[in-house]
């Protein structure tokens, strides 16, 4: 049985074929719908219609914090993928999925019956945090205590692992989306000025991601009603950056605070490491650096860990000492 790999982002999804040497396919998570539910885009062509929609259509994302938030719209997403490769050998395939620790048996059957509606013959479910660690090329199997953050769109997952398994995890209900609405909310009140989320998001990667000084937004003027341009500087913007190191730092000490000493002693030897979109902040990785007084490591390719370590997952070398499971 031929076996793909899939990272399910809230932003983006990713797909792999086993053994395959070139980087995943990335669609964008968003598919476009009628309000009765037939689908008329997915992918890169939805994107592009988010905030830009008439009345009866709509562009959304079907997948939010590590879940599935609309069954069908993501189905269909996943459909789109797989006709991608259907006509190389990939008819009924099994599908490899990373899970973050803690997800909920909903969260799995949610998952698990999704492929198989989009054509999956089989599922399999490995820990989102060990194939990080995997990925990242860090001694998951060692016992030795690792710390992995992981900044994602909608949440951020601290994990602390140790001899091929997650000691002790925690989530928290902020990340890159929460830098995006503060943005939104600054340009609103403070200049009157209504911007959509994708100007947010670009925003964001220029004066949090590239280090830029300042940034233009376009957006509609709320007195007058009409397209209007403002300048943001990156000093305006750091204060969400604060806030939310501040939410996973204080993430990080409760973590820390229920395990073993030795445990946390080896973090001071080789400190923590920071993947998901939010390792591309410098700003955001130099907060957490001072926060928590340890070293800090950053992903410098997020967007192809989880399916790296998916990949090392499928051999019989690793797999056999991960806990796997199967829908």
């Amino acid at each position: 049985m031929r076996r793909l790999i899939f990272d399910f982002g809230t932003e983006n999804v990713r797909m792999s074929v086993e053994g395959g040497r070139r980087p995943p396919l990335s669609e964008p998570a968003v598919v476009a719908h009628r309000m009765t539910g037939d689908v008329v885009a997915v992918g890169e062509q939805a994107l592009r219609m988010l905030g830009r929609t008439p009345d009866g259509l709509e562009a959304e994302r079907p997948f939010t914090r590590g879940g599935v938030r609309s069954q069908k719209l993501a189905e269909a997403l996943l459909k789109n993928l797989l006709a991608r490769v259907g006509g190389h050998g990939f008819r009924r395939p099994e599908i490899w999925i990373a899970l973050g620790a803690g997800a909920s048996a909903i969260d799995r059957r949610g998952l698990g019956v999704l492929a198989q509606h989009a054509g999956a013959a089989r599922v399999r479910y490995c820990s989102l945090s060990a194939c990080k660690a995997l990925g990242l090329e860090l001694p998951l199997f060692q016992p030795m205590g690792t710390l992995l953050i992981d900044v994602g769109a909608s949440c951020t997952r601290v994990d602390l692992l140790s001899l091929g398994h997650s000691v002790a995890h925690h989530k928290v209900e902020a990340a890159g989306d929460q830098i995006d609405e503060a943005i939104a909310r600054l340009m609103r009140e403070r200049y009157n000025l209504m911007v959509g989320s994708a100007t947010s998001q670009a925003i964001k990667h220029a004066l949090i991601g590239d280090g830029a000084d300042h940034a233009t937004a376009n957006g509609r003027d709320l007195v007058t009603g009409l397209p209007h341009s403002v300048t943001l500087e990156r000093s305006e913007v750091l204060p969400s950056v604060e806030l939310l190191a501040d939410q996973i730092a204080h993430a990080v000490r409760e973590l820390l605070r229920d395990v073993s000493p030795e445990l946390v002693a080896d973090l001071a030897d080789h400190g923590v490491f920071l993947t998901g979109g939010g390792s591309h902040f410098g700003a955001l990785a130099d907060m957490l650096q001072g926060r928590l007084d340890l070293p800090l490591h950053l992903d410098v390719n997020p967007e192809e860990t989880i399916c790296k370590g998916l990949q090392l997952a499928l051999d019989p070398k690793y797999g056999s000492r991960l806990q796997l499971r199967t829908a």
